[in-house]
């Protein structure tokens, strides 16, 4: 009689390794690997073999039986078993981890391709044993349920229309299991006007970028990691110096990582995966829209830095043609219309720099009919545009693109050209205040629109100083130039940040009676010194101006002319301008900026003066700097937007809120203009 077949316990069996145990006894005893090791010893009467849960189910119970402990709502049920957290501790010792609000590692969940590139947030497939929110942690700073359930709902009521890249039925905790790093991009910028907790966008703010950097080096969720890319570089972290935003490198970060998951062929990217991929129309669609919205953001976000876009945007899909048909007739028509705008944007700036526009003895005439190409072809699709909000920003696109106009050489002005210019800045001006009241612009508002903004303030002003200024109207162009400064204020998320300094320097320029002043004291306010941002370069040459009256620094433009120089005795000079009362109003509310000089009494420099000067507002290096050591430091240097210099800004500003600054400050209104016949940049109030 043949010898029955020995059977192998559960836990040898799916280990695959010879198990001892005596199967016949009853009950039997543990085989020697389960008593050695404290695992419980079953002999199962068929073969089927017991799967295990995954990692990413293990985690989302032990998360929940923590909760629950916590909150003293423990349930048996939901007890995982002894061998499951012996499994998940040892993976917690041998995997990537991130933290949790315990304090405990946790591995990161790893999904294919196919699972991470679904149209919507795939977590169903894992089934969700809880509703109620974690509590998350990163680096360990730690964020409780109700925050995070606030920030979700501000993101997804507020931000997601102007970026629907996402599902809106998607789950904090369904979203930290699908990627970390799209989670927090969520939570951050919710944040951005969460009043109960402003410590959640300054910590994670600081905290989201190196996560940015690991998750895009894990690679294994690729399409999520797109996501909150895009959505970081639509709403920018606030910092201080654009020299320290990592915007424009996570910009084109997204837009390498979308073409090597291959969303820029039309299709489900067969050609940029390993195994074979069924056709799928929704995610076909799905991975058209991501596309278009890299392409959108990388143009928007490249033209707000004044770099050229390095986007493949050209065609719209490399694959057939009939198939790109066939997506973009199931594409939004407002994602349509916003792609034609910025591929209109783009190509501009690519033939804009081909004009040679870097010279200023350029071509006028072949640079003025590239404006009107590129305008006319902007203004042909205007009345197809969906909503109020694509209007504004195609406006803004013109703005872009008529800003080439202080390229040509001043000599010879387009005097119908820069008047239409001055008008749509203020139409678009009044346009957006509009949309602050109906659509919340202030608070959605994008980097790029708030860069725009401080475009056309800054066009106002050059525009409104020149020899078109008695056939303009002066009072409107006031009043817009007044709401893109208080726009630029609401813009700040944190003290001090890039936001409030724009605000505080564009009021200093309203007022000044120095600025675009030459050499022999010829006011010249058409002319362009900075001419490689493309359209930016006129924000850039302001800050400059604001730098060399303010900031008490030389002229780096040797070549064009010295601001600071002494005014021609037989030349009118400039006359500051001054708000209206309504007008100054509003200009009272700005941020204060502080003294580092000592008062003044009766015009006369005081023999200690030097002495009294404090050089610890600023430590300042330019690396492309050879010029002197200043005597004097400035107030606090110009919002850089990635300049090719070095500011340290730790001692920049002082550190009370503002309005209540130091007492060596006090009495100082830098929103009040200069007296008519005070030279200086700076009027004192002595205490």
């Amino acid at each position: 009689m043949a010898t029955p077949r020995r059977k192998a316990c559960v836990e040898c069996r799916q280990q695959k390794i010879r198990c001892d145990v005596e199967q016949h006894k009853t009950p039997h005893d543990p085989c020697g690997r389960c008593n050695r090791m404290g695992l419980q010893c079953r002999i199962l009467p068929t073969s089927t073999r017991n799967l295990r849960q995954t990692k990413a189910e293990m985690r989302r119970e032990l998360e929940e039986l923590k909760w629950n402990m916590r909150q003293g709502t423990n349930e048996p049920g939901h007890m995982p078993s002894a061998p499951d957290i012996q499994n998940l501790n040892s993976l917690e010792r041998t995997s990537g981890t991130f933290s949790n609000t315990s304090g405990t590692s946790i591995p990161s969940p790893s999904l294919s391709p196919s699972f991470a590139e679904g149209p919507t947030a795939p977590s169903s497939r894992h089934g969700s044993q809880t509703s109620l929110t974690l509590p998350r942690a990163l680096d360990g700073h730690t964020v409780d349920p109700r925050k995070i359930d606030a920030c979700w709902i501000l993101f997804f009521t507020q931000y997601h229309d102007y970026l629907p890249i996402l599902d809106p039925n998607m789950k904090p905790n369904e979203c930290y299991d699908l990627s970390p790093f799209l989670f927090w991009s969520i939570v951050v910028t919710g944040s951005r006007r969460y009043a109960d907790d402003p410590a959640i966008l300054d910590k994670i703010s600081m905290l989201i970028t190196p996560l940015a950097f690991s998750s895009m080096a894990l690679r294994s969720t690729p399409i999520p990691v797109i996501q909150g890319l895009l959505i970081l570089c639509t709403w920018r972290l606030p910092t201080n110096s654009m020299y320290k935003d990592m915007t424009h490198v996570l910009c084109g970060a997204a837009v390498h990582l979308a073409t090597q998951v291959g969303l820029h062929v039309a299709g489900v990217g067969q050609d940029f995966a390993r195994m074979p991929l069924e056709k799928n129309q929704d995610q076909t669609i799905f991975r058209a829209k991501l596309w278009l919205y890299c392409v959108i953001v990388s143009i928007r976000s490249s033209c707000a830095e004044g770099i050229p876009p390095l986007v493949i945007a050209e065609s719209f899909f490399d694959g057939e043609e009939r198939e790109r048909e066939d997506v973009f007739a199931f594409l939004p028509g407002d994602l349509q219309f916003l792609h034609k705008i910025y591929l209109i944007l783009l190509r501009a700036m690519a033939a804009m720099v081909r004009t040679d526009v870097k010279s200023p003895r350029c071509d006028p005439s072949v640079l003025r009919s590239m404006i009107s190409i590129f305008d006319s072809q902007l203004l042909g699709i205007a009345p197809s545009s969906p909503t109020d909000h694509a209007t504004f920003q195609l406006n803004c696109c013109r703005v872009h693109v008529l800003a080439f106009h202080f390229f040509a050489p001043s000599q010879n002005p387009d005097v119908e050209a820069l008047s239409r210019l001055y008008s749509l800045c203020v139409s678009t001006v009044q346009a957006a205040k509009t949309l602050v009241q109906t659509a919340n612009l202030k608070t959605v508002c994008s980097s790029f629109i708030d860069r725009s903004m401080n475009l056309m303030g800054f066009v106002i002003l050059k525009i409104s100083r020149s020899p078109l200024a008695p056939h303009l109207d002066l009072a409107a162009g006031e009043q817009a130039y007044s709401f893109a400064v208080q726009f630029s204020k609401d813009q700040s998320l944190l003290q001090h940040d890039i936001g409030a300094r724009c605000a505080a320097i564009m009021t200093q320029l309203w007022g000044s009676s120095k600025i675009f002043r030459r050499r022999d004291g010829r006011i010249e306010s058409l002319g362009l010194r900075l001419r490689t941002r493309l359209s930016m370069s006129v924000s850039f040459d302001m800050f400059w101006y604001w730098r060399e009256e303010f900031g008490n620094m030389s002229n780096p433009y040797n070549n064009s002319d010295e601001s600071a120089a002494p005014p021609n005795p037989h030349t009118q000079p400039a006359t500051p301008r001054k708000f209206s009362t309504s007008t100054q109003e509003t200009m009272q509310q700005l941020t204060q900026m502080p003294e580092i000089l000592p008062p003044i009494a009766a015009g006369k420099m005081p023999t200690n003066a030097m002495t009294q000067i404090q050089p610890t507002v600023m430590d300042m290096s330019f690396d492309t700097w050879n010029g002197s050591d200043y005597g004097v430091p400035p107030l606090v240097d110009f919002p850089d937007y990635d300049w090719a210099a070095s500011f340290d800004f730790s001692n920049g500003w002082p550190s009370g809120p503002l309005g209540q600054l130091p007492n060596s400050t006090a009495g100082f209104n830098f929103s009040q203009p200069p007296l008519n016949n005070n030279p200086g940049p700076i009027a004192f109030n002595a205490n």
